[in-house]
C-alpha cells in the first residue's frame, strides 16, 4: 500500500512540473537513483514537448578573469567537496582521457536572477571541446541530473559557439561535446542493458545535438576508492587546490558498444 500511495504521489509531481529540462533536472526526485528509470521513461514519452528556457543565457564574456583553481577556505582543507575536486583537475593542466584542462566553473547565467548554473570543467582532448558536469565520485547519486545539465548547458554554449570558442582560444573545428564524470557507484548506471529507458533518454539527447553539429555524450569515470578520494586534496601558499603527492585521479572513459 505505501509503495502504491509513493507511486501516485510521484505521478502527481511528475503531472504538475513544468515541462523543460530547468525544471526536471531541478526537482528532487531527479537525484534518486531509485526514480531514475521511472523518468527517463516519462521524458521519453515527453521529449518533443520539453522545452529549454534560454532566457537570461548570457551571449558573451564566458572567460573568467583569474580564473587560477582558488579557494575561499570557510571549511577545512581535508574537507573533500566537488568543486574542489574540480579545482584540482583544472590545476593539473592535463589528464588522460580528459585532455587539456582549459578553465572550471565556466558560467552560463547572464543575470543572478538567470535560472541554470555553469559548465563544471571545460577541457580540451584530441577531437572535441569537452562541457563536463562533474558530480562527487564518493557518492551514488543519480546520473539522470548530470545527464540533463550535461545537455542543457552544452546546448547554451553551442548557441554562442563562435564568441564562445573564440574567449577560450578553442580550435574552430573541434565540435563542443557534452560530458559527464562520476565515480565508481554511479557507473552502474551506465549499463544500459539494466536502465534501458535511461539510454533512450541519451540516444535521444544526442540525436537533438547533433543537429547542431556537437558531438555525443561522453561519460568519464573516477575509480579511485573512496577513502582515497577522502584525503586527496591540499592546499598551497596561493590557496590554489592540488592533489596530496602520490595520489592521482584515476579516470577511464565509460565506452558503449
Amino acid at each position: 500500500m505505501a509503495d502504491i500511495l509513493r507511486q501516485d504521489r510521484r505521478q502527481k509531481e511528475w503531472n504538475s512540473l513544468p515541462k523543460n529540462w530547468f525544471s526536471i533536472y531541478q526537482w528532487s526526485r531527479t537525484n534518486n537513483v531509485r526514480d531514475t528509470e521511472w523518468i527517463a521513461a516519462r521524458i521519453e514519452e515527453s521529449f518533443d514537448s520539453i522545452q529549454l528556457i534560454t532566457d537570461g543565457v548570457r551571449e558573451n564574456n564566458f572567460k573568467t578573469p583569474n580564473h587560477c583553481g582558488q579557494v575561499a577556505l570557510n571549511t577545512e582543507i581535508g574537507q573533500f567537496t566537488e568543486k574542489r575536486f574540480v579545482r584540482a583537475l583544472f590545476n593539473m593542466e592535463r589528464l588522460q582521457p580528459l585532455g587539456m584542462m582549459v578553465d572550471y566553473e565556466v558560467p552560463l547565467k547572464a543575470t543572478k536572477e538567470s535560472k541554470h548554473g555553469d559548465i563544471d570543467l571545460l577541457c580540451v582532448s584530441s577531437n572535441a571541446v569537452l562541457c563536463v558536469e562533474a558530480k562527487d565520485p564518493r557518492k551514488s547519486t543519480s546520473i539522470l541530473k548530470a545527464i540533463l545539465q550535461a545537455f542543457v548547458y552544452t546546448s547554451f554554449a553551442v548557441r554562442r559557439r563562435e564568441a564562445f570558442k573564440r574567449e577560450f582560444g578553442l580550435t574552430k573545428t573541434l565540435p563542443l561535446t557534452p560530458a559527464v564524470l562520476v565515480g565508481m557507484d554511479a557507473r552502474r548506471q551506465l549499463d544500459w542493458d539494466r536502465y534501458k529507458h535511461l539510454g533512450r533518454v541519451v540516444n535521444m539527447l544526442n540525436a537533438k545535438l547533433a543537429k547542431s553539429g556537437v558531438g555525443a555524450m561522453r561519460f568519464f569515470v573516477v575509480q579511485n576508492e573512496k577513502s582515497e578520494l577522502e584525503s586527496c586534496l591540499r592546499i598551497d601558499a596561493n590557496k590554489k587546490v592540488h592533489f596530496v603527492d602520490g595520489f592521482v585521479p584515476d579516470v577511464f572513459e565509460w565506452l558503449h558498444r
